[in-house]
């Protein structure tokens, strides 16, 4: 099927103010995970007496985190921090679950005043992650990861400025804004990336998805012979990503975390086809499509031979084909459709067999056991059929 956005699911954009409080005397819980609790656990600000304070607690619909716990002892921290929140390594839900409450130092709530970052969670942001950060002027030396309940001179919560799959504010988008403008006043422009008009962000080098997408090669053949540069999106900083996104005429992109990088996007002319990889719906796609307008064109790669599968939008695993849909579309932009029927056919077998081989995770638990169980010709067969 080929589609633009229509925002079937009524997303919109919230009108009042983002809030924010400052607790003196206010506590940081770090996680803590529960049995029947928040999906992403306990944790967040109390007041000085131990009360937990609302405005801490992240309700992103289908995930939740926060809430408070008892506690024996608090370290000391004579500084006044802004709550972060929880963090963990994931770009989609960095963006969207994550990173709402940076909007303070965005609007230049923070500016010119002597304020930490104090974050919760497992791991400690590195990379891109950090970068965003820097972006937004916050020194990496202003982060403090809490590990124990930690007291502090104050604590400022502001309001998360979105909720996943049904509203942003002014204040969310602001985020990026303040890093794209941030990027154009040092005048970025990658001489690897200047001459880059139409970008296929692939995921081919992506570890996860060697093991949970199969047919994206097809994919990468069609764009690439109609004058698309294969990029890999997690090899690139977050500058490199927020100038392609500002300067590329064209992008293509398989559906997932990627597309939900358009916030970084201020370009309404930008023409961006998202390839939908399942019949799942992913409803925070649509969301950045209602605040980052472009001319987008909705397109399904997907094929799905077995029932139940792929299990989630995250999880997969996938089979991509270029059916009908794609050839339609091809001819409709005036493109190549490098592959015959037969080809495409024939891919699709061997993919389908590779995605049953994932699904019954003959690499791992039954291996072995095929090898005693299978005459040889059958495992040659399958092997043959994995390989092409």
């Amino acid at each position: 099927m080929v589609h633009g956005f229509e925002n079937s699911h009524n997303m919109y954009r919230m009108q009042r103010p983002m809030e924010v409080v400052t607790m003196p005397g206010g506590i940081i819980l770090p996680r803590k995970e529960v049995d029947n609790g928040p999906m992403w656990g306990l944790g967040g600000v109390c007041d000085e007496t131990g009360a937990f304070v609302p405005l801490s607690y992240y309700d992103g619909g289908w995930a939740t985190h926060g809430g408070s716990y008892e506690w024996d002892e608090v370290e000391q921290m004579d500084c006044d921090a802004v709550y972060f929140g929880l963090y963990f390594a994931h770009w989609g839900h960095f963006l969207v679950d994550l990173m709402g409450r940076l909007w303070y130092y965005a609007r230049g709530l923070a500016a010119g005043k002597p304020l930490k970052l104090a974050y919760i969670g497992e791991e400690e942001p590195k990379g891109n992650f950090l970068e965003i950060f820097q972006l937004l002027g916050i020194d990496p030396a202003d982060l403090i990861h809490v590990t124990k309940p930690t007291q502090f001179r104050n604590v400022i919560v502001p309001e998360f400025s979105c909720k996943s799959c049904e509203w942003y504010s002014p204040e969310y988008r602001a985020i990026f804004d303040a890093m794209i403008a941030r990027v154009a006043e040092e005048g970025y422009a990658p001489e690897h990336l200047k001459d880059v008009e139409k970008v296929y962000f692939s995921r081919m080098s992506f570890g996860k998805a060697k093991h949970s997408e199969f047919g994206e090669n097809n994919i990468a053949k069609w764009l690439e012979t109609n004058g698309f540069a294969s990029v890999a999106p997690e090899k690139l900083s977050v500058r490199d990503q927020i100038y392609l996104w500002n300067h590329a005429r064209e992008i293509a992109c398989l559906d997932g975390s990627i597309p939900m990088s358009l916030a970084f996007s201020n370009n309404p002319q930008l023409k961006l086809t998202i390839l939908h990889k399942t019949s799942l719906e992913h409803l925070n796609v649509e969301l950045y499509l209602l605040m980052r307008p472009c001319e987008v064109t909705l397109l399904d790669v997907w094929y799905e031979p077995f029932k139940g599968y792929p299990k989630n939008i995250g999880a997969g695993p996938f089979l991509l084909h270029l059916g009908e849909d794609a050839a339609a579309y091809s001819a409709l932009r005036g493109w190549e459709f490098p592959f015959t029927q037969r080809q495409l056919e024939k891919e699709k077998r061997k993919n389908c067999a590779k995605l049953a081989w994932r699904i019954a995770d003959l690499d791992t638990k039954f291996r072995v056991l095929a090898s005693k169980l299978l005459p040889r010709s059958v495992k040659d067969g399958l092997r043959r059929m994995r390989h092409g």
